[in-house]
């Protein structure tokens, strides 16, 4: 049940700040709000205040906001009796979207992401500055990182039953610092520690990276027939560290930590996408994109680890909504930006109903990528 709660507010939280970036421009604008709403339709309540309509929804997921002559083709645009006759021309209201200047607009566009930006930089602020300004990522390409110093740590991806590692107490997610006072930076380090040590007592200095709590346990390395080698039973991985040592770096933290997510989530994403081109087997795009179900799933996770975890999150799932937003692709702001781009360059206005096709095009293509990713992820639920 905490996990839905957590779900549904993380996820109302992104979309009524992304929207509210909206609504804000929108009335420095001038621009009239006819409504805005948490949650999405059907309505509950609502009540008219200053010409808008603030509402509560039964689907408690996100908001909206409806602007005056946001829709290219806005059947409720004023027109005069004589000008319908002569030019058929619509008169928009002076509140209207559509009158406001093109900078107006452009700043209306990309309000929304602009707030999610700016929202997962104030997490991200509170969670460097949480785990003391070092912070763990999976290590699933070859990455450098801007403006941070970066190290590696040592992952245990699994332990074997029964093996000396389980009795010791050791964890799969745990990171091991030091072995027998010798700081571990990488698994050859480990596996020579271990080796020089058969049947010899070492004290491991384990960390936590979900919130870089330390614990110590000892363990006694024992031969291993299958390995031909000592080993205290461990699946072992790597993690990046990023260390943010300097008071500017601290500083900065937040927007470094915003911008380095954003590129390894990429370079991740393209590693995937160039790997599955060149194998024509596109498993691991499916594997690495996740829908609702997905982020429920994932959401879970998180709570288990803890409020840091779901701060990072919420952070993660901030920039992931901004990014997306800002493609162009219609039906997002990206692709409402695009088309206000080529009224720039053009000095012409996009046809209305052309926009506006575009727009349902691809808001109905959108809902069909949902449904397949939403598929996909119940399907790797069911396996």
């Amino acid at each position: 049940m905490l996990t839905v709660i957590v779900f549904i507010l993380i996820l109302s939280v992104l979309v009524m700040l992304h929207e509210l970036g909206h609504f804000l421009m929108a009335k420095r604008a001038g621009i009239g709000v006819e409504e805005f709403g948490f949650g999405l339709p059907p309505r509950i309540w609502g009540k008219k205040i200053r010409g808008t309509i603030y509402s509560i929804n039964w689907l408690p997921f996100g908001g909206f906001v409806r602007l005056v002559g946001e829709d290219p083709d806005d059947k409720q645009s004023f027109s005069s009796n004589k000008q319908s006759f002569s030019s058929n021309k619509k008169i928009e209201p002076k509140n209207s979207f559509a009158v406001k200047t093109l900078p107006q607009r452009i700043l209306v566009v990309i309000a929304g992401v602009f707030m999610n930006f700016m929202l997962a930089i104030v997490i991200f602020y509170v969670v460097v500055a949480a785990l003391g300004f070092k912070v763990s990522l999976p290590l699933l390409v070859e990455h450098k990182f801007k403006f941070v110093d970066q190290s590696k740590q040592v992952l245990v991806e699994g332990v074997n039953p029964g093996s000396a590692a389980d009795g010791a107490g050791i964890k799969p997610g745990d990171s091991i610092i030091y072995a027998s006072s010798q700081k571990i930076d990488s698994i050859d380090s480990l596996q020579k520690v271990i080796r020089a040590n058969q049947d010899k007592q070492i004290e491991l200095v384990l960390e936590n990276p979900a919130n870089n709590s330390k614990r110590t346990v000892f363990v006694v390395p024992q031969f291993s027939e299958e390995l031909n080698v000592p080993a205290i039973g461990v699946g072992l991985g790597e993690l990046l560290v990023l260390n943010y040592d300097t008071p500017m770096q601290k500083l900065l933290s937040g927007f470094i930590h915003s911008y380095n997510t954003v590129d390894y989530s990429i370079k991740i994403f393209g590693e995937l996408i160039g790997y599955s081109m060149k194998s024509r087997d596109f498993t691991p795009v499916r594997e690495g994109v996740s829908g609702p179900v997905g982020i429920a799933q994932i959401t879970s996770q998180a709570v288990a680890m803890g409020p840091i975890s779901v701060l990072q999150l919420a952070g993660l799932l901030s920039l992931n909504l901004a990014v997306v937003n800002v493609l162009p692709i219609p039906a997002l702001d990206g692709g409402r930006f695009f088309f206000l781009l080529i009224e720039a360059v053009t000095r012409r206005k996009i046809y209305p109903k052309i926009e506006k096709w575009a727009h349902t095009i691809g808001f109905a293509l959108l809902l069909g990528l949902i449904v397949l990713i939403t598929f996909n992820d119940i399907a790797k639920l069911l396996r």
